[in-house]
């Protein structure tokens, strides 16, 4: 099996999330009137174990899911299970984009359809309820959409054999780690190139490479990509790279781009 789950997880009621969640936001509120808002987040999922557990709900932490494709195999660690409802804890000075796709990603690994966000870093704690609204089959069955991508070397059809094979096998999610895997892990892949401006070194900056002046990057953006691939276009501007292959995860929807100089889209391909 791809994803081994120590936990297999049901989908709660909603009058069973409202019960849960109001015990579980009510510990998580103690938890910061106790002890601040700048601990590491496992105090905080410690005292709040605790306090559940003394209330009689059915509590599990740092609960291990394993993926495996391949030669690739990592185990994320979900931070707290609460009858069947799981939360994932932060503190940050607020959430962000990044963290809601963490939270989402875990979500569809254990194939349910909430995650509840809670952020100890701010004055008050925040709470904010995720849905996972793509099923599991449309996650490993996923629209691609590849009209402006082009293979510009063997290892780009490699890059997109190796995507395709790890949807069927996860879904939708977690990809760019096993990428890097595949194309000789952070020793090989990551690499620092140089960027200049007027001729003028001005430092590095960190890309993954699949191929020789060919990098990747992995995004899950839902609304306008428009300033992420100006960024990548500036990137391509002032290094000595090629061009970039962007593959965006759309919901149920895999969106490949080849972004080449001067903001080209290389044509499209199949």
């Amino acid at each position: 099996m791809p994803i081994h789950r120590k936990l297999e997880l049901t989908d709660v009621s909603d009058t069973d999330f409202d019960r849960i969640d109001e015990a579980v936001m009510r510990s998580a509120y103690s938890a910061q009137n106790k002890f601040g808002n700048r601990f590491d987040e496992r105090v905080y999922e410690n005292e709040m174990a605790a306090k559940l557990r003394a209330d009689g709900l059915d509590v599990h932490t740092q609960v291990p899911v394993t993926v495996v494709h391949g030669g690739f195999e990592k185990t994320y660690f979900l931070d707290l299970v609460v009858n069947h409802m799981l939360y994932e804890l932060k503190v940050v000075a607020a959430l962000l984009d990044e963290h809601k796709a963490q939270s989402l990603n875990y979500a569809m690994l254990q194939n349910i359809r909430r995650v509840k966000l809670i952020n100890f870093g701010e004055s008050r704690v925040c709470g904010l309820l995720l849905r996972n609204a793509v099923p599991d089959t449309e996650r490993r069955q996923p629209t691609l959409r590849n009209s402006c991508w082009h293979a510009q070397t063997p290892q780009c059809e490699l890059l997109v054999a190796h995507l395709r094979a790890i949807i069927k096998d996860w879904g939708t999610q977690l990809y760019n780690e096993a990428l890097v895997h595949f194309f000789g892990g952070d020793g090989q892949c990551l690499q620092c190139i140089e960027v200049k401006a007027d001729n003028r070194r001005l430092g590095t900056h960190l890309v993954q490479m699949h191929a020789a002046n060919h990098a990747f990057t992995v995004t899950a953006l839902t609304r306008n990509g428009a300033p992420y691939r100006q960024h990548l276009e500036a990137l391509l501007a002032h290094t000595s790279l090629e061009a970039i292959q962007w593959i965006n995860l759309n919901h149920s929807c895999v969106e490949i781009t080849t972004v080449g100089r001067n903001g080209r889209g290389m044509g499209a391909t199949e």
